[in-house]
């Protein structure tokens, strides 16, 4: 898989795990029980999808703001090949000199993280490791 591949990959997931976890939150209380957490949503959008969604985020930020985080394939495959595991959740975090972190955490069938499990932190930052 290309660079812009995976960049493309983790930058939809950031939108959607925005768009599905914090969004929601701020406009009203949602219990994991609510939620059916089963690893097999269609979350799938065409690239121009994704590139319109990027664009729009680009415009909002400073210009030097990052934008994206590389992941390799191997720790996000140890995340989602723990026990239980159906999908992952994106924190976003904050290093000690100010610049932005993902962190990449296995939910369960119950939409709890797997904090006791196998967690991914900040790598690899766009820019200056973009792919678009």
């Amino acid at each position: 898989m290309s660079i812009k591949k995976i960049v493309v990959t983790v930058s939809i997931l950031s939108i959607i795990a925005i768009a599905l976890f914090i969004y929601p939150s701020m406009n009203q209380s949602v219990r994991a029980e609510q939620v059916n957490f089963t690893g097999y949503k269609n979350q799938s959008i065409s690239f121009q999808e994704a590139k319109g969604l990027l664009k729009t985020y680009e415009r909002i930020v400073a210009s030097d703001a990052v934008i994206a985080q590389y992941f390799g394939k191997e720790i996000v495959d140890k995340i989602l090949a723990q026990p239980g595991c159906v999908g992952v959740r994106m924190y976003y975090g904050k290093h000690a000199n100010g610049k932005p972190g993902v962190l990449i955490i296995g939910v369960d069938k119950y939409g709890k993280d797997m904090v006791t499990g196998v967690l991914a932190g900040p790598t690899m930052v766009c820019p200056p490791y973009c792919g678009m």
